[in-house]
């Protein structure tokens, strides 16, 4: 998969879903590209990035989630404060690699209809083979695609 679409798709993501932050992989889970994460957040204990991408890539679908329990079955049974706890959506691009987007829990959640809708998008382009399509190209497919 093109490196220059995983960046821009992750643009677009970053740019409708409000997150703070981003990160592209290919299917490897190589980082293609990141915006607002450092090398320490990405090395962090509370950094939820590649367990959910993985999971992103087996299971074919968005992953939406926090980066305290990624696994419901192993969830608190009582409220816990986490000072640090955050958002997590992982959109797959098929086989060819996934953009990974959070932000902090006081910005809310990042909205399942825009979700899919993106989630559409990267299936567009991959089906249509559209892989060399920029930023504006890319921006008018969010636009004229509906949600799930």
């Amino acid at each position: 998969m093109n490196a220059t679409f995983l960046s821009n798709f992750m643009r677009l993501a970053l740019q409708k879903t409000g997150a703070d932050r981003a990160m592209a992989t290919d299917g490897n889970l190589s980082i293609v590209a990141t915006i607002n994460l450092e090398q320490a957040d990405l090395l962090s204990s509370q950094f939820a990035g590649i367990e959910a991408i993985r999971q992103a890539l087996d299971e074919g679908e968005p992953i939406i989630t926090n980066n305290a329990v990624m696994d419901p079955t192993r969830a608190p049974v009582t409220n816990t404060n986490f000072s640090n706890l955050r958002v997590v959506v992982v959109i797959p691009v098929e086989e060819y690699g996934a953009v990974y987007l959070d932000q902090h829990i006081r910005k809310g959640v990042i909205p399942k209809e825009v979700v899919n809708r993106l989630w559409m998008v990267a299936g567009w382009v991959v089906n249509k083979q559209q892989m060399d399509i920029g930023p504006d190209e890319l921006e008018a497919v969010y636009e004229q695609t509906e949600s799930l």
